[in-house]
C-alpha cells in the first residue's frame, strides 16, 4: 500500500467500526472511487474483529500486518539503516540507527510503531510528529525526520542522546543538593517551554530524563503528550480512547484517576522527580477515587 492508501484506510476503518455489523454491509457497498477499492480489505478487517471480539480488541482494533516480520539490524527505514536496538515499548521500538544515502553521518534514534494495525495508529502518529516538531529547545530531544518507508512502516528520527537517567546520573557521581538542583531546573526550563506552546508531557520520570556526559538535560518522549487548548487538554474521541498512558509512581492524582489534566499534572511529576532526587527514596502517595 501507497501511504496515501494506508492513511485513506485508516480513516475508513475508523468510520465502519463505529457502524453497527448491520450497518457495515451497506456502507461498505455504498462507497466509491478509492474506497471501493480498499473495499476488500475493509471487509477482512472487519471480519477479523468480530471474530476475535475481547474487551482487549476494541480497545487496540484489529491485527493488520503491515509486513512480514519485526525490524532487524541492518534493515532499511526510509533513508536509514537500523543499527541495534535501543529499547522497546508497548506501542513500539527505538532502534540506534544512521543515514544510508551519504547525506549526513548523523546517527539518530529512530522510532519505530509495532508493525501491527492499531485503531488510531496513523493519527497518533502524525500529532506526536506535529508536537515534537515545534519543541525547538536545548533541553529537548528534537526530531529531525519522520515519514513512511516502503513497506508502510511509519518512522520518526529523534535526536539520539548519549546519556543517563537523571536519578542514575545523580547516584553514581553522588552529586551534592545544588548540582542536583541545576538539573532540576533545566528539567523545568524545558517543561515550561514546553507549556507555553501548549504541549504536555504526561509521563515525567527519570527515564524520560537523560543527562550527557557534559551535565546537560535532555528531556525525551513527548509520545503521550497532547495539545493543550488553554491550560486543559484537548478531548478528542482518540484521547478519550488511548489517552491514560502513564507511569503510576509519578503520575498526578487526576491523571491516576482519569480526569482532565492541565499544566498541573507535569508540574506534580516533577516534584515526584525532584522529591526522589533529592531525599534518595520516592514519596508516600496515597489516592483516593
Amino acid at each position: 500500500m501507497t501511504p496515501a492508501e494506508l492513511s485513506r484506510l485508516s480513516t475508513l476503518l475508523d468510520q465502519a467500526l463505529d457502524l453497527t455489523e448491520a450497518e457495515r454491509e451497506p456502507w461498505l457497498a455504498a462507497l466509491q472511487g478509492e474506497g471501493a477499492a480498499l473495499a476488500p480489505t475493509l471487509r477482512e478487517l472487519l471480519a477479523r474483529h468480530v471474530a476475535k471480539e475481547t474487551a482487549d480488541l476494541l480497545d487496540r482494533g484489529p491485527a493488520f500486518e503491515l509486513a512480514p516480520g519485526g525490524p532487524q539490524a541492518g534493515d532499511a527505514v526510509g533513508p536509514y539503516r537500523l543499527l541495534h536496538e535501543l529499547g522497546a515499548g508497548g506501542m513500539g521500538a527505538v532502534w540506534l540507527a544512521e543515514r544510508s544515502d551519504g547525506s549526513l553521518t548523523r546517527k539518530v534514534a529512530l522510532k519505530l510503531p509495532h508493525l501491527g494495525w492499531a485503531r488510531g495508529l496513523a493519527e497518533r502518529f502524525t500529532r506526536e510528529c506535529e508536537i515534537l516538531a515545534s519543541l525547538e529547545h536545548p533541553h529537548i530531544a528534537r526530531l529531525y525526520d519522520a515519514g513512511l518507508d516502503a513497506r508502510g512502516r511509519p518512522y520518526m528520527a529523534l535526536e539520539y542522546v548519549e546519556g543517563q537517567p537523571i536519578d542514575v546520573y545523580c547516584r553514581e557521581r553522588a552529586l551534592p543538593v545544588a548540582d542536583r538542583l541545576r538539573l532540576l531546573l533545566q528539567v523545568a526550563a524545558a517543561v515550561a517551554f514546553a507549556h507555553g506552546r501548549l504541549v504536555l508531557h504526561r509521563d515525567l520520570k527519570p527515564a524520560n530524563i537523560l543527562v550527557t556526559a557534559e551535565g546537560q538535560v535532555r528531556l525525551l518522549d513527548f509520545g503521550v503528550a497532547k495539545l493543550m487548548q488553554g491550560d486543559r487538554t484537548m478531548q478528542t474521541a482518540l484521547t478519550q480512547a488511548s489517552g491514560r498512558a502513564l507511569t503510576p509512581d509519578y503520575a498526578s492524582p487526576e491523571q491516576i484517576r482519569g480526569e482532565t489534566m492541565g499544566t498541573a499534572s507535569d508540574v506534580y511529576s516533577l516534584a515526584v522527580v525532584a522529591y526522589e532526587l533529592l531525599t534518595g527514596s520516592k514519596p508516600c502517595l496515597l489516592y483516593t477515587s
